[in-house]
């Protein structure tokens, strides 16, 4: 079956996908950086926050890599 496309031209994703990955890149950046920044307010130390901060950036790539790439 073919498509209405014309040949050459790729799938425009719809206009709602861009926000939905803005916002898992940013909840991933505020959870995980808030759960590291509770951390180092219990601990005293500094790097929970930055460790935090980097998980959950790159956990927010991964789902959003997930979601919309591999698929």
């Amino acid at each position: 079956m073919e498509s209405d496309r014309p040949p050459g031209r790729e799938p425009v994703p719809p206009p709602g996908d861009a926000w939905t990955a803005l916002s898992y890149l940013l909840s991933g950046f505020l959870l995980f950086g808030g759960i590291g920044w509770g951390l180092d307010r219990l601990s005293g130390t500094g790097a929970f926050t930055l460790i935090g901060l980097l998980v959950g950036g790159a956990a927010s790539l991964y789902l959003i890599y997930i979601r919309y790439v591999k698929s």
